[in-house]
């Protein structure tokens, strides 16, 4: 994956996660329960390590792989699908990143 492509996926983990807390916040039912969003978070966590070795921070063998389980890859772009359909704001890689 390139580097262009894992800022991508991060700000989309990243805006699913805040989408689905703005509706519990709202009262209505949430997108993802907290097992779904602690994978999410681990795949997060993986490719920010993956970006650090990118960038000559960190070793090779501290490297973390992990990819989120089909079932909730389908909730993640069914949820960016409902993001850009309805024009729900979100966060860019630049802000996320900082």
């Amino acid at each position: 994956m390139s580097n262009e492509d894992t800022y991508q996926r991060l700000e989309d983990l990243h805006n699913v996660l805040v989408y689905c807390s703005d509706l519990q916040k709202q009262g209505r039912i949430h997108v993802f329960k907290v097992g779904e969003r602690i994978c999410i978070n681990q795949e997060r966590g993986a490719l920010l390590s993956q970006l650090s070795h990118a960038n000559n921070e960190t070793f090779s063998h501290e490297v973390r792989e992990y990819k989120i389980p089909v079932a909730i890859e389908a909730k993640i772009k069914f949820t960016i699908d409902k993001i850009h359909a309805t024009g729900w704001g979100g966060f860019s890689s630049d802000i996320i990143l900082k």
